[in-house]
């Protein structure tokens, strides 16, 4: 992981800094959660990231590093939330807010071993493909829009979409059950 360090701060910041990385694709989603206004995501994930690093000292070791970095994200996306409210724009309740934070918490526990599967499935599908479900999702594009791009049906391009999830998904599920169970 690190090379030891003379100093036990220099471990410990270490420590902090990879499991802060290594949480980034789990945090980035839980954010994602629990906040209507795609815009502001990532000044979301930014703010909570540099609340994390000036907080570190009061995480305790052997306390789970997830739990208290999502308590971070949830008082961040509602100072969000605020302003957004007085600026009349999209929000959700506190109340739900909470629930969808609590629902994010429990809806799975090998979120981040799915997540590798689906980047590894994503690597075997054809680049033209891929680049579809990529420009799909990622960008949330209407499939007319990108059906007309690529000269073809909408009908079609969301056939091509149906078949390409299923082939993902399957083989997701192949890749979780070829490898070893890290529970």
């Amino acid at each position: 992981m690190f090379p030891p360090s003379d100093h036990p701060e220099d471990s410990a910041t270490g420590d902090f800094v990879f499991q802060l990385i290594d949480l980034q694709p789990q945090l980035r989603a839980f954010i994602g959660h629990l906040t209507p206004v795609i815009d502001i995501r990532a000044d979301v994930l930014q703010e909570v990231n540099l609340l994390l690093w000036q907080k570190r000292s009061s995480f305790e070791a052997g306390t789970s590093f997830r739990n208290w970095a999502y308590t971070f994200a949830r008082y961040v996306v509602m100072n969000y939330q605020k302003k957004a409210k007085r600026d009349k724009r999209l929000v959700f309740s506190d109340e739900l807010m909470e629930a969808l934070a609590e629902d994010f918490e429990r809806a799975d526990p090998h979120f981040e071993e799915r997540l590798t599967a689906l980047r590894r499935c994503l690597l075997k599908v054809p680049k033209n493909e891929r680049r579809l479900l990529l420009d799909r999702y990622s960008e949330h594009g209407a499939v007319e829009q990108e059906a007309r791009a690529i000269g073809r049906s909408a009908a079609a391009l969301r056939g091509i979409l149906f078949r390409l999830r299923i082939a993902l998904r399957k083989c997701v599920e192949n890749e979780l059950r070829d490898q070893p169970s890290s529970s």
